[in-house]
């Protein structure tokens, strides 16, 4: 590859990979205009509680309660694995997110790993996300102080309808009236290959 050339890949990797990055700081910040600028006019988000335009994503996070006291969130993003063809992208990378929220009065952990399945596209010369698609690997629940969890409480917890990769996030959605999107992506499932595939389609211009 002639070195103008690697010179311009290297500037479109970074350049994808500070969009990566700074929707991680956006939303952790509710810093709306910043997160919405990270998609293209048309994009569109695919997680556990909506499938999608980006539009619909950020203003259904805008509208959201402010967070009870002691509540927070953060999403650790891992360094993207990017492939570039031309104008556009696949980017992947890892996401460690992690919550502190009040479920039925008692202070939780919430903590998942996710992996975000990225379709990039330059257009007028800048890079955006055309389609970001959640996959869940696994999730865990812990209470901050056990001492304050009722007997039988997770007994109780009927997570037999939602998927093993993200049962506890789906259960803490539930409780504010949100159910997993049709066609949830997990780990190693059909849904994951179907992305995969379309992916592949994406960098060859389907």
């Amino acid at each position: 590859m002639p070195d103008d050339l690697k010179i311009q890949s290297l500037l479109d990797e970074r350049e994808i990979a500070s969009v990566v990055n700074g929707w991680g700081s956006a939303r952790d910040q509710s810093d709306w205009e910043r997160l919405r600028a990270c998609y293209h006019e048309d994009g569109e988000m695919h997680i556990m509680w909506t499938a999608d335009s980006a539009d619909t994503f950020v203003e259904r996070l805008r509208a959201r309660p402010p967070a009870l006291p002691g509540e927070q969130q953060k999403h650790q993003v891992g360094p993207p694995d990017i492939r570039l063809a031309g104008d556009r992208a696949v980017s992947e990378a890892h996401i460690s997110l992690f919550s502190r929220l009040l479920i039925d009065g008692i202070a939780f952990d919430f903590t998942a790993w996710i992996r975000f399945f990225d379709l990039f596209a330059k257009r007028a010369g800048a890079w955006r996300i055309a389609k970001r698609t959640a996959i869940y690997e696994k999730d865990r629940m812990d209470p901050v102080n056990p001492s304050e969890v009722p007997s039988g409480y997770f007994e109780g917890m009927d997570l037999s309808g939602y998927p093993e990769a993200c049962k506890f996030m789906c259960y803490r959605h539930s409780k504010h009236g949100l159910h997993p999107s049709p066609g949830l992506a997990t780990a190693g499932s059909a849904a994951e290959a179907a992305l995969r595939a379309e992916g592949e389609r994406w960098l060859t211009g389907e």
